[in-house]
Formats: structure tokens, sequence, C-alpha cells
């Protein structure tokens, strides 16, 4: 009998790759930010200049509205 480990975890969303975040201003996909686990530590907007942190939210992953 083959000895088994323990069981994969599934992976938490926190580790996902992040492709873009939303601008809560100005509602654009912005690549330029860095992110620590699923923290957002920094963010800019190149359309309208918004860089606080707290104005972003994470995009959406791609494919989800194939049709």
């Amino acid at each position: 009998m083959a000895e088994q480990g323990p069981p994969k975890k599934p992976t938490p969303a926190e580790d996902r790759e992040i492709d873009y975040l939303m601008c809560g201003q100005c509602g654009t996909p912005c690549y330029v930010f860095e992110m620590e686990g699923s923290k957002i530590i920094e963010a800019l907007c190149l359309v309208c200049g918004n860089d606080e942190v707290r104005m972003f939210n994470i995009g959406e992953e791609a494919g989800a509205d194939d049709e």
C-alpha cells in the first residue's frame, strides 16, 4: 500500500495573480500597482491620476463575461 501525503489544499483567492485593478474614480482598468498578498499597497491610474489606494478594486478575472 503506497503512503499518500495530505490532500492538496485549494489555492486561496488571495494567492491568485491579479491582472489589473479598477479605478474607483474613473472606472478605468489600471495596470500600475503593487500588492502584498491580497492587499493593495500602491496603485496609480494613468487616466485620471488617482493614487489613493482605497479608491481601487481588484479587477474581474479574464473570461468571466465570455459569450
